[in-house]
């Protein structure tokens, strides 16, 4: 699973196979069961192309051998709305190579344990930038004074790093503190003994836009809006930007240090009067009181140029139905790509937590995973950080209770199922003979 979980994929695979050619259903299929970098890119695509066909007539890449042949070309059922338009998913990815901060704090992480100073904590990361007041109007982008990943162990973690960590391990009531300053780099480490248990790290943002047409949403559109004027249509084109992990396409931060999603934009139809329209889908989370209660939910944004307005409310309708037959996201689009890579899309996310008591609930693919042989009994109870002897069925089984009833709750909207395992009273099948504590 990715973005949208794995049974949302085959159902939008099953349906697009309706209007989709032999030859682009198989390279959808080949794209979702590898990990490539344009992986969520084509979950997004695929997702629009299946919620525009249940509002219209809707063609892939239509067109001659030689024409350039846009993602979408969709006519309306009812209202005569038709366009053409391109699907970008953009992210950070270049924002991160630049300032490869997520490389420095794995590195760090991976130098403290193995110096076994981890879990204990108490140490604090800040990472200097180059301009202290990049900003709006200076025409610099925020760089922090990191250098490349293959210079850390040079410039970073060299001979007085260690000093430091092993100066920690040999006092660790004492504060310690490490400085590295160069004309490249710009990083300091605290150990506070009053902080252990805790840990972090500060740096500047470098994900926002101070240069209004160098970001990842004006590169977007700008690539997009030269390959859709080599498409021979007459009618409007259109841009849908997708979240493939882009901080400023859901920011709703409107503070003068950076451009916004929609300076950019307006901007933007300024320099081009081939775009009527950009459709901004982004992915926000909001957390309850706990990880499980969350909710993540795609959150449009419709922008029009001036020569589209009188045309914007039908239009916007039928943007706003094509956006509500989308799919719930299943994760954040960083996230998922994580996920992705880790697990090498070998499948979609458990569900589920462990509950016992007079019964055992849990995920349903663990199970099978367990009787499998797949998962060990190791694994499982790592998973769920289990103590000894706290495994639930060992437990069940030491006092003599056998399994009474197994249900399943099927969850269609997610990658897993529930399965509840209901126990029976001690049977002397598997227990010692016992006195009736209610006789006759």
């Amino acid at each position: 699973m990715a973005l949208f979980t794995r049974r949302h994929l085959q159902r939008i695979l099953d349906e697009n196979a309706r209007f989709l050619k032999s030859g682009q259903l198989r390279n959808s299929i080949k794209q979702l069961n590898s990990v490539c970098d344009e992986y969520l890119a084509k979950e997004w695509e695929l997702a629009l192309l299946n919620a525009a066909s249940k509002h219209g007539h809707v063609e892939h890449e239509p067109g001659a051998s030689d024409e350039r042949k846009p993602d979408l070309r969709f006519r309306s059922n009812d209202d005569g709305v038709a366009f053409i338009a391109d699907v970008a998913t953009i992210s950070d990815h270049g924002f991160h190579q630049e300032n490869p901060v997520d490389a420095f704090d794995e590195e760090f992480r991976r130098h403290l344990e193995k110096m076994r100073l981890l879990p204990s904590g108490g140490f604090h990361t800040e990472v200097d930038e180059y301009l202290p007041r990049v900003g709006i109007g200076s025409e610099q982008k925020v760089r922090l004074k990191l250098p490349h990943r293959r210079e850390f162990g040079e410039k970073i973690f060299d001979k007085r790093f260690f000093d430091f960590l092993r100066s920690v391990r040999r006092t660790p009531e004492k504060p310690h503190r490490f400085d590295v300053a160069s004309p490249d780099v710009g990083v300091h480490f605290t150990y506070d003994p009053a902080k252990r248990g805790t840990g972090g790290g500060g740096h500047r943002s470098f994900t926002v836009a101070t240069v209004i047409d160098r970001n990842p949403v004006y590169t977007a559109l700008k690539e997009k809006r030269d390959q859709l004027k080599a498409v021979p249509y007459s009618g409007f084109r259109g841009i849908f930007l997708c979240d493939g992990g882009c901080q400023m396409l859901r920011s709703t931060s409107t503070h003068g240090s950076s451009y916004s999603v929609g300076d950019v934009i307006r901007y933007f139809f300024r320099q081009s009067d081939s775009v009527s329209f950009v459709v901004c889908l982004a992915v926000h989370t909001e957390f309850g009181w706990t990880f499980q209660d969350r909710q993540i939910s795609i959150k449009p944004a419709i922008h029009a140029s001036q020569s589209f307005r009188p045309h914007f409310p039908a239009f916007a309708g039928i943007i706003g139905k094509i956006v509500a037959s989308l799919p719930d996201p299943q994760s954040s689009p960083e996230n998922a790509i994580e996920f992705l890579r880790a697990t090498k899309n070998r499948f979609g996310r458990h569900i589920g937590q462990l509950q016992t008591g007079g019964h055992v609930k849990m995920s349903a693919r663990m199970l099978l995973e367990l009787l499998a042989g797949t998962k060990t009994l190791e694994e499982f109870e790592e998973d769920y950080s289990l103590e000894k002897n706290g495994n639930p069925f060992r437990r069940m089984l030491d006092q003599g209770r056998l399994i009474s009833e197994v249900t399943v709750e099927h969850r269609p909207d997610k990658d897993d199922d529930i399965v509840t395992i209901s126990f029976g009273e001690p049977d002397p099948a598997v227990s010692p003979f016992r006195a009736n504590q209610n006789p006759e």
